[in-house]
């Protein structure tokens, strides 16, 4: 089984991507992809992963327990997707970081464009992947909402 559920976040529509027990898909909709697709059906599963993202953004939760699935993707991409599950709330990796640890240290490239196909982002946190000097570099979601989101995760922390 598979559907999804629409949800209205302080950042826009936020659509829930699920197929069996687990969260496929995440993203910030415009509001036409709304207004197109309608509001879907909340399950169990979307309604907690939901409120997860909300205590995220609140600075309350570092940590997802809801059910993801990588049902999209290249061997290589998904690697990159675990890879970024290891890196922790309020710390950043660098790309060429992340090539290492997914055994290809001359995949700099490859891995910011799997960064940027990452489908379910916040969970998958491809916001803490920085350019080689620190810098915010690309964010499906601007550059400004990654800075943001890290600042939250750095604050909750006490640093």
């Amino acid at each position: 089984m598979q559907g999804f559920a629409t949800y209205v976040s302080e950042y826009g529509p936020v659509r829930v991507d699920w197929q069996d027990d687990a969260v496929v898909r995440l993203r910030i909709i415009p509001q036409a992809d709304y207004d197109a697709d309608g509001a879907g059906e909340t399950t169990g599963l979307t309604d907690e992963t939901f409120r997860e993202l909300e205590q995220y953004f609140a600075g309350e939760l570092r940590r997802f327990t809801v059910p993801i699935a990588f049902a999209s993707g290249t061997p290589f991409q998904q690697a990159v997707w675990r890879a970024l599950l290891q890196i922790p709330y309020g710390e950043t990796r660098t790309y060429a970081q992340i090539a290492e640890a997914v055994g290809h240290p001359k995949a700099v490239r490859a891995v910011g464009s799997a960064n940027n196909r990452n489908p379910i982002p916040f969970i998958v946190p491809c916001h803490r992947v920085v350019g080689a000097n620190g810098n915010l570099v690309g964010y499906a979601y601007g550059v400004e909402m990654k800075r943001s989101l890290l600042q939250m995760e750095m604050r909750t922390l006490g640093q």
